[in-house]
C-alpha cells in the first residue's frame, strides 16, 4: 500500500489513473458521436498534458 500511495504523489501518475478511469467510464456512457478532427484534438490535448507534466519533474517519486 505505501508503494501505491508513494506513486500518487506524482502528478503524472495521478493523471495517468484520471485517463484510465475515463476510459474505462467511456465504455458505459452511450456513444457520443464525434468526428475525427475533434478526436485529433483530444488526443493532442492529452499529449500535451503528458509532456508538460514531464517538463514539471524536477525529481523521482520514490524521493517524494
Amino acid at each position: 500500500m505505501g508503494q501505491i500511495k508513494q506513486a500518487f504523489k506524482s502528478r503524472t501518475v495521478r493523471y495517468a489513473a484520471a485517463l484510465a478511469c475515463l476510459s474505462v467510464l467511456q465504455g458505459y456512457v452511450a456513444y457520443l458521436p464525434t468526428n475525427p478532427a475533434i478526436q485529433a484534438v483530444i488526443g493532442c490535448g492529452i499529449a500535451v498534458g503528458i509532456v508538460v507534466l514531464r517538463y514539471m519533474t524536477t525529481q523521482p517519486v520514490s524521493e517524494k
